[in-house]
This record gives C-alpha cells, structure tokens and sequence, in this order.
C-alpha cells in the first residue's frame, strides 16, 4: 500500500496566525534536525494522533496550549487525504475529525466544523489499506480481534524510547493486547497467509466446533438408541396387549425387523384396537353411545364457534370501513355539485365557450351515474342490523351447546363412577393413548439415528468438508512461507549489519528475526542464539533497530501487496552516541575536520548512509524521516537526504509568535 507523507500541519489557537506547515518529500530520506526542547519528539505522537490513535501522547502544555487541530497530508496510489483532528481535551483524545480526499488537498487556513469522527477515520484507513473484514479466533482467545490499521503503527514508529530499546522492538508493543495481536497477525504480514487461508481457517473452527458437537451427540444417541432397541421386544408386547398388533416379532430378530412393527402398531387406528369384540364385552353398551355423543357435541360446539368468530370478524371490518365511506359521501356530493354546474350553465373549461347545445343533457347524464354509486355506497355507511340479531342468535346457540357439553359430561362422570367395566376400558384407553405417544416418540429418534440418519449424515459432510479446509488452511505450509519470510529479512539485517556500526561478529552469521516472540536472536561465540537483550552497547541495539526496519520494508516492497503503510519515522537514532558528538554537531564543523573521523560520527553517518541507500533501492516506494540532533555536518553529502528544516536559534514546531 502506497502511504506516505506530505505535510505535516497545525493551525494556531489564534487565528491570526496562518497553520504551521512541515513539507516532506515523498520517497526520500527527510531529516529534521534540531537542538533540545523544539519539538522533534512531539512528531511521532501528532501523526499518531491525526490516525485515530485511542491515546494522545502529545507533549502537554506549548504544544497543545496555542493549538486547535493537527493535520497530516498523506499521498497514496490514488489521491491526497488530508487527516484533520482537534485538540485533546484533559487527557482524552477528541473525537472531532476533518477529512478531504482528492488529486490535490486545498489546505483550510481554519477549520470551523468537523465532518468525521474517530471510528469513520479508522473505518477509511482500514478500507484503504485491505485488512482482514474478520477477527481471526485464537484457542486461547488471545490475539482474536481483527487486525486495523492501527495495529501497522507498531512498524512504522521508531519512537525515541523504542529505536535504541533492547527489549521492545516495535512502537507500543509493550502493552500486552498490542503485542499479542501483532504476533498473531504477523503471518498475514509477511505474506505467509492470504484472505483465502485465513477465511479457510475461520471455516475450519467453525466446522470443527459443530462437528464435535454432533459427535457427543451421537454418542449420547447411541446408548439411548441401544436402550430402545433392548427395550423394543417389551413395547410390542404392551401393543399386543390394547390388540394393536397380531402378532410381535422373535426377541432375537434383527432391530429392523422392530422397527417395522413399531411403524405398524403406530399406523392401526387405535379405536379399532379398543372397540374389539374382548373390549367392548368388557365395557358398558352405554359407554359407548355416550363417546359417540360426545364426539357429535364437540363437533357442534366448534362449528358454532367458527359461526361467531366469522361473523365478528364481518362486523369489525365492516365498522372500519363504514365511516370512511359515510364521510367520503358525505364530504363530495359529486352528483349534487355536478348538476349545479349543469344549472349555472358555465364556461367549457376546455374551449372556453357556453354554447355547447348538448352540455346541460350530458352533465345531467354523468351527475345520475354518481348519484347511483352514491346511493350504493351509502348501503354500506351503516352496519347492518342483522349482524347484531346474527351475533345475538349464535350466542344463545352457544350457550344451549355448552350447556349440553356439561350435562354430557356428568353423565359420562357418573358412569365412569358406578360401572367398573367402564372405569377399567377408561384408563386402559388412557394408557394405551399415553403408551402410543412415548412409543411414537421413541421410534422417530430411533429412525433418525438409525444408518444412514439426519445427524450421520451430516457429521459425513463437516468430515469431507475439515479435510479440504485442512488442505487450504495448511498450516505446515503456513510455517514453512513464514520462516522463507523471516529468513529473507534476516539476511537484509545482515547486508543492513555491514553498514552499521556493530561488532564484527554480527557482520558474518545473520541475526534471526523471532516473530513469535516479536524480537531478534544473534548467535554467541559458543554458537547458541540470545535475545538482544543480552546483547552489550546500545551502539548495537540501534543498529539492530535500523537493520530490521530496512529489512522488513525492503521485504514487504518486494511483496508487491502490502497492507503496511510505506514510511517509518525515526526519532533521535544518535542518542546512544551523545554527547560525544554533540559538540561537533553544534559547532558546525567543516566535512574536511579532522574531528570528523571520531568513531561516534562515523557511526552516525552509518545510520544515515544505511537509511538513505535503503530507500533509494526502494526506486520512490520508501519513505524515511529521521528526526535527529545530527545536522547536515554528519549527513550533508549523503545521496538521498533531503533536509526538511533545521530547528535552532528560536526556530521550533510551534512558532514562538504564537505564545510569546
């Protein structure tokens, strides 16, 4: 991704004063040079800032007190975008933002109003630089959220506590949720993973999740089905009993067999079972004549039902639609105004004449066609009455019904009371129901679990489908493009090493870059490898940084596809050599000063020369901006330099006009 930086910007609390423009050269290395106090370490947080960073690590006080927004211009591919944000307030970032895209930025000498906020910028850097849409889910849960745009910063800060650190190799990785995200999203960095493995991946979770779950499932079924199928031979029995089945298979039959008895038993209507000639001799004749009553009282009762549900329905749409009619009647009198104009004998609105001879006949004719429709809609304005007589009748009716319902039912009570045949065909037909319903239950998870079932089925297809997402996924692979990566940066840090100023013996074995552990290992004289931080001299820390950032960059311009913004900034890489070069840099020596060949300067010089030849290798795709005490003594003649300003003799960031 193309992203690199134009101008920095800062408008003035008071607005007389015109906006503090810093111009950068697009790739290029820029320096800012400049003594103690001016501002070169408030850079690095005011563009942070003016990208949606959460935090605000703008230097309090001058920086912030004469100050109401911070811009940055930005060139990609594309366009232009300048990135406006106000002024913290306390110790909250403002959520207040200005936003303008194009070919070329108009720079506003003030901005009244913003046109954005924090999340809509985060949403437009996103999109433009082509992160993942989706969070990529960790076991552990750490590392899960998706990968922003924000996240990229840690590779593009050298920050002043960070560029000589041996410990921390990237901007705010010391904050464990930052870290841990980058080092799960360092494969799709590099390169070592594409959207497709990562959507396979998620896929991949997804499907494993649903298929260990149908797996418990199934192994819960299963005992329960074993159950049922040991059980089954005692169930057709009971259904032999109520006469529901002739006859019952073997107890050793095959379970298909009773599985096809189970379905027969289910299939026979269970009246018939209990109205045989053994059950009905065990019951009383008036038992029955009684349930076939009952069956044609319930059959009344809803029908009576239906009948009032029908016609309250009528009536309530009626009442709806009645008023609207009445007052369209009522509010028009089409046929009434129609025939008025027929008696004034008007002006044609069309021709403007009043001598049409058939004009009164015609608009006589048009006002009965309406008085018609009118005399037919006005049936409608009043509900009828014999909706209320109809409604009246029916609940009456329903009463008499209900009524007979509950006589019906004492006698039916009283029976079952007295007649103990009766009682005894009562709960046999009441167990049988009950019987019936747990045994129809029973055979349809059985058969859904049986070969062949819903839930095999589909454990056969997440199979199939985890084998090829395992195929995609690849994490082998995975691994095996990740060490290509971090190889090929380790040798870029090593032809980076012979540059700088390092021990000899780190200029021969290339230095591992451990994205797991997001730091660089060396080896010892014993041949075992150590983290930097066991590393001696800050003189090498630095070099280390610098030989990493140019590696990484160089190898993610080779990509061709990155989402990494294309500039890194660094503040004040020569700290680890002050102040035994502060005096010559003050001084303003001569390049032919014999002074000039101190190790410490020629260190610095290496830093430079490392920085500015990295870029140029770039061919305009790399940006560097180097802010530093060295002046253009220490890297005057340096191919690829660009000096952007020297801070010094009351020369700052912020101009003294603005507090003085």
């Amino acid at each position: 991704m193309q992203f690199q930086l134009k101008k920095l910007v800062i408008w003035p609390e008071a607005t007389r004063f015109l906006p503090r423009v810093v111009e950068f050269e697009l790739g290029s290395l820029n320096v800012i040079t400049g003594g103690s106090r001016t501002g070169k370490s408030a850079i690095i947080p005011i563009i942070d800032y003016c990208l949606a960073s959460s935090d605000c690590n703008i230097p309090i006080d001058t920086i912030r007190d004469h100050a109401s927004w911070y811009g940055v211009v930005v060139q990609t591919d594309v366009e232009e975008i300048l990135l406006c944000r106000r002024v913290p307030t306390g110790n909250s970032g403002s959520n207040d933002f200005f936003v303008l895209q194009g070919k070329s930025i108009t720079m506003p000498l003030l901005i009244d109003t913003p046109n954005q906020n924090t999340e809509g910028v985060k949403i437009l850097l996103n999109t433009m630089s082509s992160v993942p849409y989706f969070a990529r889910a960790e076991e552990d849960g750490i590392g899960s959220a998706r990968l922003g745009f924000r996240d990229l910063m840690a590779l593009v800060f050298q920050s002043q506590d960070i560029v000589a650190n041996q410990n921390i190799i990237f901007y705010k990785t010391h904050a464990h949720e930052h870290r841990q995200r980058l080092r799960t999203w360092f494969p799709y960095i590099l390169g070592a993973e594409n959207m497709e493995t990562l959507s396979a991946r998620q896929r991949l979770q997804v499907v494993e999740r649903r298929l260990n779950r149908l797996k418990r499932e199934w192994e819960r079924a299963k005992g329960v089905s074993e159950t049922w199928t040991a059980n089954i031979y005692g169930h057709l029995k009971v259904a032999k009993e109520y006469g529901l089945i002739d006859e019952t298979p073997p107890e050793d039959s095959d379970p298909e067999l009773f599985v096809a008895a189970s379905r027969e038993v289910l299939q026979r209507n269970p009246e018939e079972a209990v109205q045989s000639p053994e059950t009905v001799r065990a019951a009383s004749g008036e038992l029955l004549v009684l349930e076939r009553e009952d069956e044609m009282i319930s059959s009344e009762l809803a029908s009576v039902k239906r009948r009032i549900n029908d016609v309250s329905r009528l009536k309530s749409g009626l009442m709806k639609y009645s008023p609207s009619v009445k007052r369209r009647v009522d509010r028009l009198q089409l046929s009434q105004w129609i025939s008025d104009l027929a008696l004034r004998g008007e002006d044609c609105p069309i021709c403007g004449g009043s001598d049409h001879p058939n004009a009164g006949a015609e608009l006589n004719k048009v006002s009965s066609a309406f008085k018609i429709l009118e005399e037919e809609a006005a049936k409608v304005a009043e509900i009828p009455t014999s909706f209320d007589r109809e409604q009246s009748m029916l609940q009456t009716e329903l009463m008499s019904v209900l009524e007979k319902k509950r006589s019906h039912q004492n006698r039916y009570d009283l029976l079952i009371s007295k007649n103990e045949g009766a009682r005894k065909e009562f709960d046999q037909k009441s167990s049988m129901y009950q019987f019936l319903g747990h045994m129809r239950a029973s055979l349809e998870h059985f058969e859904k679990l049986s070969g062949g079932g819903e839930i095999l089925n589909e454990i056969e297809e997440l199979e199939s489908e985890r084998v090829r997402l395992r195929e995609e996924a690849d994490e082998a692979a995975v691994e095996r493009r990740l060490n290509a990566a971090t190889a090929d940066i380790s040798q870029k840090m090593l032809s980076h090493l012979r540059t700088l100023d390092v021990e000899e013996k780190y200029r021969t074995v290339a230095p591992i870059f451990d994205v797991k552990e997001l730091g660089i290992k060396v080896r010892s004289n014993d041949g075992s490898w150590h983290f930097l931080a066991e590393v001696g001299s800050a003189s090498n820390w630095v070099s280390f940084h610098v030989a990493l950032i140019c590696g990484l960059h160089e190898y993610l311009d080779e990509m061709g596809t990155s989402c990494v913004p294309t500039f890194t900034i660094f503040d004040q890489p020569s700290q680890v050599y002050f102040p035994s070069i502060g005096s010559k840099i003050h001084d303003e020596l001569e390049e032919g000063d014999p002074s000039y060949r101190d190790e410490d300067v020629e260190a610095v010089k290496s830093i430079f020369k490392t920085l500015a030849s990295s870029v140029i290798a770039a061919e305009g795709k790399l940006q560097f901006i180097v802010l530093d005490h060295a002046d253009a003594g220490i890297y005057g003649n340096i191919e690829g330099v660009n000096e952007v300003e020297t801070w010094r003799e009351g020369k700052k960031l912020i101009p003294e006009e603005w507090y003085i």
